[in-house]
């Protein structure tokens, strides 16, 4: 591949205004590409899917940050990139619309997420309000001065 054709595939793979399809290409390019297809905001949720089980750990966290990632990827990211999944606009509306998301959220994960001060408000409202009692019970919620327990 010539200079000017990587530059041009990688101005296509960063360019929101890329037709799906010609993302789910060049998705399948390189690495490189995969990490801009990753982190343009109208990368399809199905590639998002697929690039959040990259073996590229850069990768898989600019899939953490996208706002198109399905809420099954995040909760499969919520351990490996904690910060990023929470500051997801994306996780900010499943807290609020998706109550039983706690359920399918190990426990391990939402000691370490009640830990963050980037967690939304909704999500530590919901971890407050929402979770059974033996949950609740192995979470420490001292650590993040936002809740109230």
């Amino acid at each position: 591949m010539s200079l000017p054709e990587c530059i041009i595939l990688q101005q296509e793979a960063a360019n929101p205004a890329t037709s799906c399809e010609r993302l789910v290409q060049l998705s399948q390019r390189s690495t490189e590409l995969s990490r801009l297809v990753a982190n343009n905001c109208n990368a399809p949720s199905e590639v998002l899917k697929k690039l959040g089980m990259s073996a590229d750990l850069t990768t898989r966290h600019l899939v953490a940050t996208n706002q198109n990632t399905p809420k099954e990827t995040l909760i499969e990211l919520l351990n490996e990139f904690p910060k990023p999944v929470l500051s997801n606009p994306q996780f900010r509306v499943l807290c609020l619309n998706y109550p039983q998301l706690l359920h399918q959220i190990p426990i391990a994960t939402l000691r370490l997420l009640v830990q963050f001060n980037t967690a939304p408000e909704s999500f530590l409202y919901w971890a407050e309000n929402h979770s059974e009692p033996d949950i609740l019970a192995g979470l420490d919620f001292s650590t993040n001065p936002g809740l109230s327990s």
